[in-house]
């Protein structure tokens, strides 16, 4: 949510806490009015813990836990501690605000994993600085078209079949920035708030074991502080094109794998260098959530038709395993033996272009 063209960062610290630490009689420590912030006051003894997180699956923590003991003292210094405590969540907001991301794109879901064993204390509240697009993870949403609220739920799926959802029972969940994306970066329209909003509700409320745990909204975001905090350059994060709600989208995709790749002459047994492929291949298409998979076997049109039909469906049928076992589920086969060629030369190149296997699926959103 920094601003992509002069690298400038939102006040975040504003925004979450309001303001300057001041001590209060009940030994809370209050830093803006009800209306300004997110956090107003903070009741001590306390733990707070700052982070900024990327494209990787884990939170760079800017220090260890600040463990705030209760306030005591006289007036001078409970007002010193107060202050002291301002500044230095101050400090530890700007710098995370500022660090350079390590890993490309950003996975929101890597924040919610902070939460797991920070506290056991009785109210315990994680505050995401997230315009929601994720672009890592299982949330990746670059190829998602954000219109059919139907795939919100078969996301949440794929995300609970990742075990990437924490347990975050007895928190608190703000999310009060979806679909606010930083400066040099396009615009969402309405539809597409509305469906990332309802996204991280139906996630958080699956972490958090219940609705009412979780504030998502799409809140006018903080102001930039101008030169005083700039950006360190990083990993590029890439750009989400939000898809003419007016216009469907083409949503089927084929990948085509080689034959003689994923399997030996003759064999329905499939190799390691297929085994590898074929992890690799679920791993970028699970985030997607696809509505349906289907593997369809091909061979070339050598020898037996009756034979090469039942080795296309045998392979087809070695490919779903596979894949079933790197984590996608309800996946079709059919083999098509040699009816239908790529192919339509005699030479040997053109046998092995025939030799395939397609993995077709749909993606809405």
């Amino acid at each position: 949510m920094r601003n992509e063209e002069s690298g400038e960062v939102r006040d975040w610290y504003l925004a979450i806490f309001g303001g300057r630490g001041t001590a209060q009689e009940d030994g809370s420590v209050k830093f803006g009015s009800e209306a300004s912030a997110l956090i107003s006051s903070l009741p001590t003894p306390a733990v707070v813990r700052v982070g900024a997180f990327d494209g990787g699956r884990r939170v760079e923590w800017q220090a260890a836990p600040v463990h705030l003991p209760r306030m005591s003292g006289g007036a001078r210094n409970r007002k010193d501690f107060a202050g002291n405590v301002g500044a230095c969540l101050k400090h530890l907001v700007d710098k995370a605000a500022t660090s350079p991301a390590v890993a490309e794109g950003t996975n929101v879901m890597a924040a919610f994993q902070t939460g797991r064993a920070e506290t056991k204390a009785a109210r315990r509240t994680l505050v995401v600085a997230t315009d929601g697009l994720s672009t890592t993870g299982c949330a990746d949403l670059r190829a998602t078209a954000m219109r059919d609220l139907a795939h919100v739920e078969r996301i949440v799926k794929a995300c609970a079949a990742q075990r990437a959802l924490p347990d975050l029972r007895g928190w608190t969940v703000l999310l009060p920035w979806v679909g606010s994306v930083g400066g040099g970066r396009p615009e969402p329209q309405e539809p597409h708030l509305v469906w990332l909003r309802e996204l991280w509700r139906r996630l958080c409320s699956k972490a958090a074991g219940a609705a009412e745990h979780c504030v998502v909204d799409s809140e006018e975001p903080p102001r930039f502080q101008g030169e005083a905090a700039r950006a360190a350059e990083g990993a590029e994060d890439p750009e989400i094109t939000f898809a003419n709600v007016e216009r469907r989208p083409n949503a089927i995709f084929v990948e085509k794998l080689s034959s003689d790749v994923l399997f030996a002459t003759d064999s329905d047994r499939v190799s390691a260098e297929g085994v590898t492929l074929l992890k690799r291949f679920a791993d970028e298409v699970m985030p997607k959530a696809p509505e349906w998979l289907e593997v369809i076997g091909h061979t070339d049109d050598q020898g037996d038709a009756s034979y090469n039909e039942d080795l296309s469906a045998r392979r087809a049928e070695a490919v779903r395993r596979v894949l079933t076992e790197a984590g996608l589920s309800g996946v079709r086969v059919r083999g098509m033996g040699e009816i239908q060629l790529e192919c339509a030369g005699r030479t040997a190149e053109d046998r092995k272009c025939n030799r395939r296997v397609e993995i077709r699926y749909k993606v809405r959103g």
